[in-house]
């Protein structure tokens, strides 16, 4: 592209400004005016550099465009992007809350790193926000922003250039989990609860509650012994959505005790009872877990239940159990079942894979602190393996 530029003064305004006459491949011409420049020298840097952007094929066309504007309309295209309900209200519930009100009226390309900072520094001092979830903010607005980047809306993305709380130090605090002792003892004390049955696979399969609550009977092989995970249900301003799992990984195939075919079996023989008994009222969903109409449970429901079993009022004998074993939330079932594999000496690939995690590494990095004695065992094995090599050189 061709540019050919003059400057020029506004006597009217006793300012400077100037025109850039451009020149297209194709042949079309266009002129640009840039005006307000309070030195002839400062409108001569500003034509530079414009003319340097337009040759290198960077520039990026000045618009009045504000931050606020941008991101309603990059949430609004998120669902057409393959993106999941509850990832695009969870962006839009962050936007929405933290960035928009402190930043919204602020011009896209206006925004700097300071803005950034500022509003990172509020969250954390004022609003007294978790360091994760300040991060959080962070991550999605870089999202948004590096879109703009790409489509040409900004020169750069700012957020490449401000300061958030490190990842190390936005960690989530350390999971909770209950030892096997523990865990026995719960599941004794609770086998009679109406929900006891998604507890149990909970506890020995380390699906996810929106897994669970999304489980139907043509994902079990009762025969193999097997659970497959295909679907999952999330919940998206309080109302359960059911779709594909979020990533490749999460879809699989894990493999359950003879224990649990038994509490399935049972959980299907229930069904057939309560089909008989509600006719015409019977609400044919396919899901293993149900209310006794047929119909899915919500996943806030099986959370409630779960932290009332927990919980339990000091005149139940159960309340005495519970202060020998933490409070844990019910996600915290996965966590427990992880631990106990890896406890177990069960190889960490495998425990990743039944997990659905994004990689070993993850799994390697989440659990680390269930699995103090490996290195030691790790160092004794080594010693023994050269002290063989020695006698038997």
């Amino acid at each position: 592209m061709s540019t050919q530029g003059s400057i020029k003064r506004d006597e009217a305004r006793g300012s400077w400004y100037f025109v850039i006459d451009t020149k297209a491949p194709s042949g079309r011409r266009s002129q640009m005016f840039r005006r307000g420049f309070p030195t002839k020298k400062a409108a001569q840097a500003a034509l530079t550099e414009i003319q340097a952007d337009l040759q290198r094929g960077t520039f990026v066309k000045p618009t009045r465009v504000t931050l606020g504007r941008y991101l309603e309309g990059w949430l609004a295209g998120l669902p057409s992007s393959g993106r999941r309900p509850s990832t695009v209200a969870g962006y839009r519930g962050l936007m929405e809350c933290h960035v928009l009100p402190a930043l919204g009226g602020i011009e896209l390309q206006a925004l700097n790193p300071l803005h950034l900072d500022g509003l990172y520094s509020d969250l954390l001092e004022r609003k007294r926000m978790a360091m994760s979830s300040v991060r959080k903010v962070h991550v999605v607005l870089g999202k948004a922003l590096s879109d703009a980047e790409r489509k040409g809306f900004i020169v750069r993305n700012v957020a490449r250039l401000a300061t958030p709380p490190a990842a190390a130090a936005s960690k989530p605090p350390e999971m909770k989990f209950w030892t096997p002792a523990q865990l026995s003892g719960f599941l004794t004390a609770n086998a009679e609860h109406h929900h006891y049955p998604i507890i149990h696979l909970a506890t020995m399969s380390g699906l996810r509650r929106g897994e669970l609550a999304a489980l139907r009977w043509s994902d079990v092989d009762l025969h193999g012994g097997t659970v497959a995970v295909r679907q999952a249900t999330a919940v998206v301003k309080g109302k359960p959505i059911t779709g594909d799992v979020k990533t490749k990984r999460s879809r699989r195939v894990v493999d359950v005790d003879p224990g649990t075919v038994a509490v399935l079996k049972a959980v299907a023989k229930k069904q057939k009872e309560n089909r008989l008994l509600m006719g015409a009222g019977w609400t044919d969903t396919g899901l293993v877990f149900t209310m006794p109409s047929g119909e899915a449970w919500h996943p806030d429901t099986i959370t409630q239940a779960f932290d009332r079993l927990v919980t339990p009022a000091s005149k139940d004998r159960a309340f005495i159990l519970l202060k020998q074993r933490p409070r844990i939330r019910f996600h915290d079932l996965r966590h427990t079942h992880a631990s106990h594999l890896l406890a177990a000496g069960v190889n960490v690939k495998v425990v990743s894979d039944r997990l659905g995690h994004a990689s070993v590494a993850f799994t390697l990095d989440t659990y680390a602190h269930v699995m103090p004695g490996q290195q030691a065992d790790a160092a004794l094995a080594v010693a023994a393996l050269l002290e063989r090599s020695v006698i038997n050189p």
